[in-house]
């Protein structure tokens, strides 16, 4: 003999909406806590990955991807671009030269002077320029930190927001608890004045509601009074489940509890159930909300290039890593094959890379034509 550990009603009977809504909850509660313990230990994974397999690699192919811009310079130099291939060559350069110096810095003297050479800036026009102003700015604004843009430039911006990550992360903390204290004496303020208490009345309803709960469960499963020992071990068990959210304050275990091990004839009982769901069950998408705004967070407050290697259940893949491990590794490949090859036949090869940067600054143009006249339909 076993007990039921499912009411019949339950079983054969169709589900109501309201309880069939409560179930989708707790599941999809549950599936996202799994899913941020998961993307905890997924994006532990992927920063040493990353810092042990891949910065090395990108690193090597930063500096081949510098002595490569600096070869095609000396060769447009000694060889001659012509006219009509300038303006390509200029406008990849340029963004070129502007990527690299967000990781080397102005300090890099001999990319800086090619920077200027093809854009025309000097390192003093760029710190004033009302672009990086404006977005030194609204940065400051953002962290609380002054931003000195001629500093961060000469730096590098990478490695400027590295060297104040902790200043600046303490700033947006800090913010952040002004944020939720405000909000905290908001709430406060509102229990104060009339026709706000139902706050706290909530909270003494889910008390209350969960000391009703676990009497009757006890009462109900008390191992005690049961003779027979297969069901004594099973309500033993059950009144370890009751009496654990109890203490712990888990009223949805608690609940769920309680609609698991209703019985066919508890008619009453279920009917209580039902009302609980209706008030309850707006507790649950609140907090269904704020957990995906939390994963939302550790998310994307852990970068663009560790996040990409987590996959759909939040997990470090392996694969995605792998991936970009070889693209990394095969972007060495082509640099290293290229300089070697300037050098040995030096006109054939500057003529087969103006070709490309062509291809690459149209496919550029296009983009950003059809990029624009895409977003003006949307």
């Amino acid at each position: 003999m076993k007990i039921a550990t499912t009411s019949q009603r339950n079983n054969t009977a169709p589900k109501s909406k309201i309880y069939a809504k409560y179930e989708k909850l707790l599941a999809e509660i549950e599936k996202q806590k799994q899913f941020k313990i998961n993307m905890a230990e997924g994006l532990q994974k992927a920063y040493t990955k990353i810092e042990h397999d891949l910065l090395p690699l990108e690193d090597e192919a930063q500096l081949l991807m510098r002595d490569f811009l600096i070869r095609v310079d000396e060769l447009a130099t000694q060889i001659g671009v012509g006219k009509y291939n300038e303006e390509y060559l200029v406008n990849y350069m340029g963004n070129e030269l502007d990527s690299l110096l967000d990781i080397f810095g102005h300090q890099d003297a001999v990319l800086s002077k090619l920077h200027e050479k093809y854009t025309g800036y000097s390192l003093d026009e760029l710190a004033a320029d009302d672009d990086a102003v404006g977005l030194a700015k609204s940065i400051s604004e953002l962290v609380g930190v002054d931003i000195d843009v001629k500093e961060m430039l000469k730096k590098g911006q990478e490695a400027y927001f590295e060297e104040f990550r902790e200043k600046f992360a303490e700033q947006i903390n800090s913010r952040r608890e002004d944020f939720f204290n405000n909000l905290d004496t908001e709430a406060e303020n509102k229990k104060k004045k009339p026709g706000t208490k139902k706050v706290s009345d909530e909270t003494a309803d889910i008390a209350k509601d969960a000391r009703g709960i676990y009497m009757r469960l006890i009462k109900k499963f008390h191992p005690d009074l049961e003779r027979d020992a297969e069901l004594k071990e099973q309500k033993t068990e059950i009144v370890k489940q009751v009496t654990k959210a109890y203490q712990e304050n888990d009223f949805f275990t608690l609940l769920k509890l309680q609609l698991t091990h209703i019985d066919d004839n508890e008619t009453d009982v279920a009917a209580r159930a039902d009302n609980m769901l209706k008030h309850y069950i707006k507790l649950l998408e609140s907090q269904l909300l704020e957990l995906n705004q939390s994963i939302h967070q550790i998310h994307y407050s852990n970068g663009t290039t560790v996040a990409d290697f987590i996959d759909k259940n939040g997990k470090f893949s392996p694969q995605k890593f792998s991936a970009q491990r070889r693209r990394a590794e095969k972007q060495i490949n082509q640099l290293k094959t290229a300089l070697a090859d300037s050098k040995k036949r030096p006109k054939g090869w500057f003529k087969e890379q103006m070709s490309m940067i062509k291809d690459i600054v149209m496919q550029h143009m296009m983009h950003d034509m059809f990029g624009d006249m895409f977003n003006n339909f949307r």
